[in-house]
C-alpha cells in the first residue's frame, strides 16, 4: 500500500491523471485492489450501480442515479452494498462540495452502507451516515493524498476501507474518529489561549488546554489525548444547509420499523413527523395524537448552553444524558446530538429539551406542513 500511494503521488504530480475515469480504475481501483477488494468482479466492485428508491428532490440537476463505485461483500448480502463512492476529476471536488454531498446523501438515503466516500484522487472525504442528522455532518475523516504523511494514510485506509474490516470494526474506527472531531474543536478552540498563557503562568500548554476545556465545555480530557490530537484539525463542512434532508428526510422502512419497534408500546401507529427549527439546532420527531408521546429522534441537535429556567429534572435528565452518551457533542463544539431515538411523554419536555428553555410543544413542534402541534392535538378528539 505503501509503494501503491508513492507512485500515486508521481503521477498525479506528473499530471497523468486527466478526468474522473482515470481516478476512479487507476487510482481508487488500485487502492481498492490494495486493500482486499476484487476490482474484477462486478459483483464486489460495481461501477455505475443505479440506486433504488432514489429521492430525487436532493439530487443535483446533472445526477444520473448511479453511484461510481458500490462496494459489495457478495458472499454476505449480493444485494446490501458496504460503500457508495462518488469520483470527481482531479480539482474537481471542493468546488462542488455541496452538491456532491447532496448526490451522496440522496444515494444513501435508502441504503445502509456502512461508509460513503467522495474524492477527486487527491482529496478524500469519509461520512458515516449511521450517525444521522444533516449528511455534511457525518463527515469523520478528510485526507489528502498528496500531502500527508504516507505511513498515516496507510494506516488509515487499513483501518476503514480494508476489505476483511467490513462491516463493524470499520464502522466502529469511523464513529470513533467521528466523536474524536468534537474533542479536536474543543482543543482547537482553546489552544491559541494556552499557548499563550502557558510562559506567563508556568503551566504547560497541556495542562492549560485540559483547564480551559472543563471550563468552557464541561468535558475532561486526559493530558495524554490533548498530546494526541494536538496537530489534528477539524476538517470543512459545505455551508449551505440542506434543507430537503430534514423537510422530506429519506427514511427507509427498515428505519421506520425500527421507529414504531422501539415505541409500539407508546405509539398507536398514526405518528406524524414533526421538526424544530431554532436557536440554531435542527430537531426531527415522531408525534402521537393519541397517546401525545412524542420521540426525538437520532441525529437531532440540542442546544449546548440553556437558560436559567431549564432545571429541576429537566436538568438532570440532560445531565444524564451526556454522561452516558446518548448526548454528544458535535464537531464545532456547539451543540449537542442526540445518539438514538428518545421518547417523551409530552411535546413540551421533548422541545424543551432542544431548544434549553421553557417551551410549550403544542407550538414549538410543526409539521412538514408548518403547522403546529395543535391541529393534531384537536384531531384525537
Amino acid at each position: 500500500m505503501k509503494h501503491i500511494i508513492e507512485d500515486t503521488r508521481t503521477l498525479m504530480k506528473e499530471g497523468l491523471f486527466k478526468d474522473e475515469q482515470h481516478i476512479r480504475f487507476s487510482l481508487v481501483g488500485r487502492i481498492c485492489q490494495a486493500l482486499g477488494w476484487n476490482i474484477w468482479n462486478p459483483a464486489e466492485f460495481y461501477t455505475e450501480y443505479k440506486v433504488e428508491k432514489l429521492p430525487t428532490q436532493i439530487l443535483p440537476k446533472d445526477s444520473n442515479g448511479r453511484v461510481d463505485i458500490a462496494l459489495f461483500l457478495p458472499e454476505n448480502n449480493h444485494k446490501a452494498a458496504e460503500v457508495f463512492m462518488e469520483i470527481k476529476a482531479p480539482g474537481k471536488l471542493i468546488p462542488s462540495l455541496k452538491d456532491c454531498e447532496n448526490q451522496l446523501h440522496a444515494y444513501t438515503g435508502y441504503h445502509r452502507i456502512a461508509i460513503g466516500i467522495l474524492t477527486d484522487g487527491a482529496i478524500w472525504r469519509f461520512y458515516v451516515p449511521a450517525i444521522g442528522g444533516y449528511f455534511k455532518d457525518t463527515l469523520f475523516a478528510e485526507i489528502n493524498l498528496m500531502r500527508d504523511d504516507v505511513d498515516v494514510l496507510v494506516d488509515f485506509f487499513n483501518d476503514v476501507l480494508r476489505r476483511d474490516k467490513f462491516r463493524k470494526r470499520a464502522i466502529d474506527k469511523a464513529e470513533q474518529l467521528f466523536f474524536e472531531l468534537s474533542k479536536i474543536s474543543m482543543i482547537q478552540s482553546v489552544k491559541p489561549k494556552a499557548i499563550e498563557l502557558s510562559k506567563e503562568l508556568g503551566y504547560s500548554q497541556e495542562e492549560l488546554t485540559q483547564r480551559f476545556i472543563q471550563q468552557n465545555h464541561s468535558t475532561y480530557l486526559q493530558i495524554e489525548e490533548i498530546k494526541r490530537l494536538w496537530n489534528r484539525t477539524v476538517p470543512d463542512r459545505s455551508t449551505e444547509s440542506e434543507t430537503h434532508s430534514w423537510q422530506s428526510p429519506p427514511r427507509s422502512e427498515t428505519d421506520k420499523a425500527k421507529v414504531e419497534e422501539s415505541s409500539s408500546s407508546s405509539f398507536s401507529g398514526d405518528t406524524v413527523q414533526v421538526f424544530i427549527n431554532a436557536k440554531g439546532v435542527k430537531a426531527r420527531g415522531l408525534y402521537d395524537p393519541m397517546s401525545a408521546h412524542l420521540t426525538i429522534l437520532k441525529g437531532s441537535e440540542i442546544v449546548k448552553d440553556h437558560s436559567v429556567s431549564f432545571d429541576g429534572g429537566y436538568l438532570q435528565r440532560k445531565l444524564e444524558m451526556i454522561d452516558s452518551g446518548q448526548l454528544y457533542l458535535d464537531p464545532t463544539g456547539r451543540k449537542y446530538v442526540l445518539r438514538q431515538d428518545t421518547l417523551f411523554n409530552k411535546p413540551s419536555a421533548a422541545s424543551r429539551l432542544v431548544l434549553g428553555r421553557s417551551s410549550n410543544g403544542y407550538t414549538d413542534w410543526q409539521d412538514a406542513e408548518n403547522r403546529s402541534l395543535e391541529v393534531h392535538r384537536r384531531r384525537k378528539k
